[in-house]
């Protein structure tokens, strides 16, 4: 039985040979062990037409493939594959541990050193970083920890805009699924450059802005060393999201969780926080000031409750000290938000009295608080659950 198509486009036989697809018609037709193919019509006038169409039309779907896949692979790949990790070590002077820790961080099938699978990029880019560790500017420790972040949200971005291009072709053209990924294929050649320097833009961006806040952190004294960085955490998800996603159809369910991540997404710019990660109806995110995270996570729950095309959402918010790694945070405090948002009321925010009262001190009268209820919250104990909402805070002007 042949195997998916690898990370380089091309399609594994069970014995790890790889060829294109056009190259295996055949076999993707064969009944599998076990199971009763379906047999032509005897009484048809021509009984085997229909079978004959069918391996035209999936012969022809390969070849469009094949030759989609290989414009693509060449526009992106820059060259042929003419090295293996031997022969990088040996000709590139690239050590054939760092090679291997390289490809692997970046989420691709490890390879053996005589496998010719990289291009003279590859050895460019693996070389690049490689050099600073070797002449220790950084250790291995932290080039895997960065190429394992690079090939994490590189693969993310490249699903992410291969996905809204087929979503595009389907809504805009009417398309199918296999025709809309077919479309896909031939048009990012064209979108390459472009989505290149958006990239390069994007990540200068962000770099600068993080840049920024690091700055800012080298001004504060009596830093906890342990939780250096005092934030505000929250977390937001949709109620009865479980039972929605067994009642609705699957591209009805992505569009009201798109939905709900774009207004969130909105909601946490635009009120100066960020997105920390989304985890299918979930929202992490972080704020620098009580009051901007009190803004947040108040009009996350008053925009998607006011929404009619999504259930309400419940949202925990907790103020403190917490330290980050790897793109996220941790701590107490972060354990703590996560666990009042479990607690939390649909359309309301949770808050514990210390986060409460250092939202008071920083915005007085900007948001009112219930009087709570003492909640068993599990791994942490008993705690004292206030609800926040607005009382003078202006709302968000969310007219972008």
């Amino acid at each position: 039985m042949t195997g998916g198509m690898d990370d380089e486009g091309r399609t594994a036989d069970p014995v790890g040979s790889t060829s294109t697809p056009a190259e295996q018609p055949a076999a993707s037709l064969e009944p599998q062990p076990g199971a009763s193919p379906e047999l032509p019509d005897l009484d048809s006038p021509e009984p085997s037409a229909h079978v004959d169409q069918e391996i035209l039309d999936l012969n022809r779907r390969f070849a469009d493939v094949r030759r989609s896949v290989g414009a693509l692979e060449k526009v992106l790949l820059q060259g042929s594959r003419k090295f293996s990790r031997r022969d990088l070590a040996q000709q590139q002077d690239i050590p054939e541990r760092l090679t291997s820790v390289y490809w692997r961080s970046l989420g691709f099938t490890p390879v053996d050193e005589d496998t010719v699978v990289f291009t003279e990029e590859d050895a460019y880019s693996i070389g690049d970083l490689a050099a600073i560790v070797e002449d220790g500017g950084l250790s291995e420790r932290a080039f895997e920890s960065i190429t394992r972040g690079l090939g994490f949200h590189m693969g993310r971005l490249a699903m992410w805009i291969t996905e809204a291009l087929v979503d595009e072709a389907k809504h805009s053209e009417g398309m199918g699924d296999s025709e809309a990924r077919q479309h896909m294929l031939d048009a990012l050649p064209e979108l390459l450059e472009t989505f290149e320097s958006q990239v390069m833009f994007a990540f200068r961006r962000q770099l600068a802005a993080t840049a920024a806040r690091a700055g800012s952190e080298v001004l504060h004294r009596d830093t906890d060393e342990l939780f250096p960085l005092q934030r505000a955490v929250g977390f937001a998800d949709l109620v009865q999201f479980t039972r929605l996603a067994q009642e609705l159809p699957g591209a009805e369910l992505a569009d009201m969780v798109g939905r709900f991540e774009s207004i969130s997404r909105d909601i946490i710019s635009v009120g100066g926080g960020r997105v920390v990660k989304t985890v299918g109806d979930e929202i992490m995110f972080l704020a620098d000031t009580p009051e901007d995270g009190a803004q947040i996570a108040v009009s996350l729950a008053e925009a998607i409750t006011a929404a009619t095309d999504l259930p309400p959402v419940r949202v925990g918010l907790a103020w403190g000290q917490m330290f980050s790694r790897y793109g996220d945070v941790f701590g107490p405090r972060v354990n703590l938000a996560a666990r009042m948002e479990s607690v939390a009321r649909p359309g309301t925010v949770a808050v514990d009295d210390a986060t409460g009262r250092a939202v008071a001190r920083a915005l007085p009268g900007g948001f009112a608080l219930s009087e709570g209820e003492d909640h068993e919250l599990h791994g942490i104990g008993t705690v004292r659950v206030q609800e926040m909402t607005r009382d003078r805070s202006a709302p968000l002007d969310l007219d972008l």
